[in-house]
Formats: C-alpha cells, sequence, structure tokens
C-alpha cells in the first residue's frame, strides 16, 4: 500500500491534466492497530438513490479506537482493513439522486448507520434494527468520514443542518449525542414512576466524557422536573466539567478507591432513596458494571452504552438481581427520527456541545491515540 501511493504521487506529477479530477484525500486503515496511509482518490459520484457529501469536519469516537485496532472483530464479522474510518460527519450536499429531497449545497449530517432502506424497520428510521441486517455503516464497514468525500448510498440518511448549528457541533450529533439521548430516553419510564412516589429521586451516569457530557444535559431536558443527575468519574476536571453541564453532584472514584466505599458514598449523595433509580454506564467496564448493581434501587434500570469493558466479562449476583427487579439494558445509537430530535434540541440552544478541539486530517490516527489514553478533553474532530 505504501508502495503504491508514492508510485501514485509521481505519476500524478508527471500527468497533472491527467489527473486533475483526482481531489480526494483520505486516511485509510492498512493494518489493525498501525497508523493510517494518506490517499489520494478521484472524486466520488452520488449512487443511484444516494449522495455524496463534501465533509467539513468528522468526529473522533471512541469507536474509531475499536476499529482502529481490530477490536469491533469480536463483535462484527468484518474484516475492514482498506476502510476509510469517521462515522460522525458533517458537510454539504457535492452528488445527489435528483429524486432525493435535499440538493446540491445543502448542509447536511449523515445518520451513519443505514440498513436495506425496505423493511418496516428501515422505513420509519430504524435502521440500526434493519430486518433483513444489512448494515451500511460510514466509517465501519464502509469508507467514512476520514476523507474529503463520502459516499452514502441511501440519500434518506441525511438530516438537514440548521443555520444555527455550528458544523462542528453538527458531526457530533449523529453518534455521541445521538447515542447518549437514547441512552435518557431509555431510562425515562423508570424515572418517571419513581417519580410518582418520590420528590427525592436520583440518577447515576458513569462516565464525564464527551458522551457523559451530552447526557447530564439530555437528563435535564428529558427526566422529571427535581430529578438530581449525579455524575462519576475518575478524572476531577472531566467532572468540573459535568458540573459546568448542569450536573447536581458529582462522585471522583478515583483509582484504587474500594468498592465498599465509592458504593457507600455513592448511596449517601443519592439521597433519601439511598440508591440510585437509574443509572447509565458510559465507561462500562467490569468494575463499573459490577459497582453500579450495588447501588441501584429496587426496581431500577441499568442502561450500558461504553464500550470499555470490549468484551471482559463482568458477573450478576444473581438472586440480588431478581429480588431487586433491576433491568439491564444495552443501548447502542439511536433512531433517524431521535436524531431530528437531537438536532431541534441543539438548533433551540437548549443543549450544547462539549468542549470541541480541531484537528488536520493528518493527525487522526495520533488523536485516536490520545483519546485511546484518555487525554482528549471533551471532543476531538477533524477540520477539512
Amino acid at each position: 500500500m505504501g508502495e503504491d501511493c508514492i508510485s501514485f504521487k509521481a505519476i500524478v506529477a508527471q500527468q497533472p491534466q491527467q489527473f486533475a479530477n483526482i481531489a480526494r484525500r483520505s486516511m485509510r486503515l492498512v493494518q489493525y492497530g498501525k497508523p493510517f496511509q494518506l490517499a489520494k482518490e478521484e472524486v466520488p459520484t452520488a449512487p443511484k438513490g444516494g449522495a455524496v457529501v463534501k465533509t467539513e469536519y468528522a468526529g473522533v469516537c471512541h469507536s474509531d479506537v475499536h476499529a482502529a485496532d481490530g477490536d469491533l472483530l469480536k463483535f462484527i464479522p468484518l474484516d475492514i482493513v482498506g476502510v476509510i474510518l469517521g462515522h460522525e460527519i458533517a458537510g454539504t450536499v457535492s452528488d445527489i439522486d435528483p429524486s432525493a429531497d435535499l440538493k446540491v449545497g445543502d448542509r447536511v449530517v449523515v445518520y451513519w448507520t443505514g440498513g436495506c432502506g425496505e423493511c418496516k424497520r428501515c422505513e420509519v428510521g430504524q435502521t440500526i434494527a434493519c430486518l433483513n441486517n444489512v448494515k451500511h455503516w460510514a466509517g465501519i464497514n464502509e469508507d467514512g468520514g476520514f476523507s474529503d468525500y463520502v459516499v452514502i448510498p441511501d440519500a434518506r440518511l441525511l438530516v438537514k443542518v440548521p443555520a444555527t448549528v455550528a458544523m462542528d457541533t453538527a458531526c457530533l450529533l449523529p453518534c455521541s449525542a445521538l447515542t447518549a439521548y437514547n441512552a435518557v430516553s431509555t431510562i425515562v419510564p423508570t424515572v418517571e414512576d419513581f417519580a410518582k412516589y418520590s420528590d427525592d429521586c436520583a440518577v447515576l451516569l458513569v462516565g464525564a466524557g464527551g458522551l457523559g457530557l451530552w447526557g447530564v444535559q439530555f437528563a435535564k431536558q428529558l427526566l422529571p422536573a427535581g430529578v438530581r443527575v449525579i455524575c462519576a468519574d475518575i478524572n476531577e476536571e472531566k467532572l468540573a466539567a459535568a458540573r459546568e453541564a448542569g450536573c447536581d453532584d458529582v462522585l471522583l472514584w478515583s483509582n484504587g478507591v474500594d468498592d465498599v466505599t465509592a458504593v457507600a458514598a455513592t448511596q449517601k449523595v443519592c439521597g433519601s432513596l439511598g440508591a440510585a433509580v437509574a443509572a447509565i454506564d458510559f465507561v462500562n467496564v467490569p468494575e463499573t458494571f459490577e459497582r453500579l448493581q450495588k447501588i441501584m434501587a429496587e426496581g431500577g434500570v441499568h442502561a450500558l452504552v461504553g464500550l470499555f469493558g470490549v468484551d471482559a466479562p463482568a458477573t450478576v449476583p444473581l438472586f440480588p438481581f431478581v429480588a431487586g427487579r433491576h433491568t439491564v439494558t444495552g443501548v447502542a445509537i439511536g433512531s433517524l427520527p431521535q436524531l431530528r430530535d437531537v438536532m431541534s434540541l441543539v438548533a433551540q440552544g437548549k443543549v450544547k456541545p462539549p468542549p470541541i478541539s480541531h484537528h488536520p486530517l493528518e493527525n487522526v490516527y495520533d488523536v485516536i491515540q490520545e483519546l485511546k489514553a484518555g487525554k482528549v478533553k471533551g471532543r476531538a474532530v477533524v477540520k477539512f
């Protein structure tokens, strides 16, 4: 692959006119756990029913860490070597099927988990749950946003960006913001039920990174008034950001703190019930999973979001789980209609993005390594 790119540059230098339309720069995954490779390619055209988006910003998500390292092979039987990663995409329509509702020049984000487009779930925007198990996943099994231009097989997966939403914010909405929104939406029925009978309810969010900061704000928008939102993290700086985002209280779960101490401190902060009525784990490693099972109120719901634990096992004490009437549920992304809801909240100024840092395309692999090491504060995006 490296030799191909070198020879390609030499050819372009010798025959500039012949390659004048080759203006697409992409960072391709060429080997798991190794730096991406810059490739220059021809600008693509829109497929039937689809579109091409000229990328303005692409978010760097923790899922990109797992994709770059090959961890996704443990869950999805897809060899993605050769793919352009990056699934948080905002840009302008460069080319589009004439039958589409949008037009060239429109500012859009990409709902990146396309399906067959024909089954009943796809028809209502639940393409991630496609009944035919078709996966058109931009930046996972198909070329994504770490490129100047992205081919979208179905133009219905594009959502127009209002003028009041900055494009570096917009790129974050189809994954991190949408996932946090879906997670909060998932716990709403349980929290509403508790709030009917108690005026001292608390929910616990674990992790104050990019998803957690979205989660705090969506919790304040979607949960009943008076429900307290508490955030736990191992990093004091991130907890300070959670407070700024509207969190009612924070918990420092320091590395090395014993479980008994952490559980007792959390139960105290949760108020008169002495337990969280709902929890969202944006980290999701065995330690956080098992700790939360000790913190949940009877009848509470525990939503798993984070992928930090990869395939590590966790244990559930079976009798207490049943006796405590706990619900554990996995949350992945959200639906296309939910993305429109998120876009509306952001456009109205009711939800604000976490701190955003901008990086050039050529540095995206280094940014992924910083994210992997926990050094990214808020969200990092590639700026084109």
